[in-house]
């Protein structure tokens, strides 16, 4: 009995490691592309993205490198939605915001999309 037990906490342990990793987004990504209404957005922009311990940082420049739009937030998760609340950006008044997204891993890729699928963003793991 004791053998069984020991083999159901190990296979929870191991699914929830399983589960704990793939919502881990930690790392450093470069901004690929970005949709809004199924239209191209931000094309030729640069960007980089640095998601650690729950704190997403994201900073764009344009191609001629005379814009740079910048978001600094909190990431917490509740199911498959991640929230993003703005603690600094570009604009002060964006400080407070929040946005609901979902966020799926696709090989090295991360995609950052709106609830409604009005809003796509893909980055490239680094």
């Amino acid at each position: 009995m004791k053998k069984i037990l020991a083999g159901v906490v190990m296979v929870a342990v191991v699914l929830g490691a399983m589960v704990a990793s793939a919502a881990n987004f930690d790392g450093v990504y470069k901004f690929t592309s970005r949709a809004k209404e199924g239209t191209p957005d931000m094309q030729g922009w640069w960007g980089m993205m640095v998601i650690k311990n729950n704190t997403m940082s994201r900073i764009y420049r344009s191609p001629d490198g005379t814009q740079e739009k910048y978001y600094v937030g909190t990431l917490t998760q509740n199911g498959n939605i991640y929230t993003v609340k703005f603690t600094d950006t570009y604009k002060p008044e964006y400080v407070g915001n929040e946005h609901r997204n979902t966020m799926t891993v696709d090989g090295m890729s991360l995609v950052i999309g709106s609830e409604d699928g009005k809003f796509k963003e893909v980055w490239a793991k680094k």
